[in-house]
């Protein structure tokens, strides 16, 4: 008999070698020292390859046991869980801008505008970028403007614009980076390149309040490790025309590596100020940045979060949504 139990090379030469010498026809064959050793040498390789390509094959159709990301995130998004994105460290700052005496003095307020740049200190070697959140105003104090408690995120702000055709039947658009903090993804969408009217896309996470004019887009990480932005087909949310002008705006970021950052300067200046002119007093150092959801997360939450069903009953449904929400706490 051919047993067939064994997966490892040297027993399937053994096996294979075993059923050959029960056959009459080769009853006075030395298989180690002819040619037919080659042979067997090679139908254990052919075996042993199949056999291991068909486990292979069967551990990616399944979350336990998948290794490669792409799996691991197609099986997710069959229950409906889209895996963390990277998220941006954040700090508070305080800042005082004082303008000199040679420059204008006329000014009783000032703005700083939302995604000023500045630079955190090195850290092992390595300077890492932020910008403000939201945009400040300031009045004049003393010869001075004071920002207070300014919250600043690590990163670089890019902007795409892409465009909407008829060619794109599907409404996706890839964002070229695996980077992205989808918490600061902002989505507008202008009516035409000579029409600059826009409307905002929110993100959609519950298709069941999605009518067919909402303006809403999906994320999920595609098989590119990158992101997917989507728009509705016209039933679960509003499909933009042909010809809108799709604009993505979203934070670059390091992640977990931007943390602990204590020094920052200014990169951009303030309106007309140089940068000399700006005092920055670190509040909090930066912290809450985090990676990307890591596979054993990722296996260990998916189910996790389709049995809670974005409902919070038991304290297992509280554990899921509070790691996904805030996926650097522990």
């Amino acid at each position: 008999t051919l047993r067939v139990s064994e997966l490892d090379f040297n027993s399937i030469r053994n096996n294979l070698k075993t059923y050959l010498n029960s056959q009459t026809e080769f009853s006075d064959y030395n298989f180690e020292g002819s040619g037919l050793s080659v042979l067997l040498d090679i139908l254990a390789y052919n075996t042993y390859y199949n056999s291991y390509y068909l486990n292979m094959v069967a551990n990616e159709a399944f979350l336990d046991t998948a290794q490669i990301r792409q799996n691991i995130l197609s099986q997710a998004k069959l229950i409906n869980y889209i895996p963390t994105s990277p998220h941006a460290s954040e700090a508070m700052v305080t800042i005082r801008v004082t303008p000199l005496s040679s420059e204008n003095q006329t000014i009783d307020t000032l703005t700083l505008d939302k995604y000023t740049r500045l630079l955190g200190a090195d850290i092992e070697g390595t300077s890492y970028p932020f910008v403000t959140l939201y945009s400040n105003t300031a009045s004049k104090s003393g010869g001075s403007f004071l920002f207070p408690n300014v919250w600043i995120k690590q990163g670089e702000v890019i902007t795409q614009q892409l465009a909407m055709t008829a060619n794109n039947k599907t409404a996706r658009f890839e964002i070229p980076s695996a980077n992205v903090d989808s918490d600061t993804i902002t989505v507008t969408v202008q009516e035409s390149s000579s029409n600059s009217y826009t409307e905002e896309y929110l993100h959609s996470t519950d298709i069941t309040t999605s009518t067919s004019n909402s303006r809403v887009y999906f994320l999920e990480e595609n098989e590119n490790l990158n992101y997917t932005l989507q728009f509705g087909d016209g039933v679960l949310g509003y499909r933009p025309k042909n010809g809108n002008i799709v604009i993505v705006t979203y934070v670059d970021t390091q992640g977990s590596m931007g943390n602990d950052v204590s020094k920052f300067n200014f990169i951009d200046p303030v309106r007309d100020t140089y940068t000399a002119n700006v005092r920055v007093t670190t509040v909090s150092n930066s912290r809450t940045g985090a990676d990307k959801e890591d596979l054993d997360r990722i296996r260990l939450r998916a189910p996790q979060f389709y049995t809670a069903q974005n409902r919070c009953v038991t304290v297992r449904d509280y554990e899921t949504i509070l790691m996904k929400d805030y996926q650097h706490i522990d």
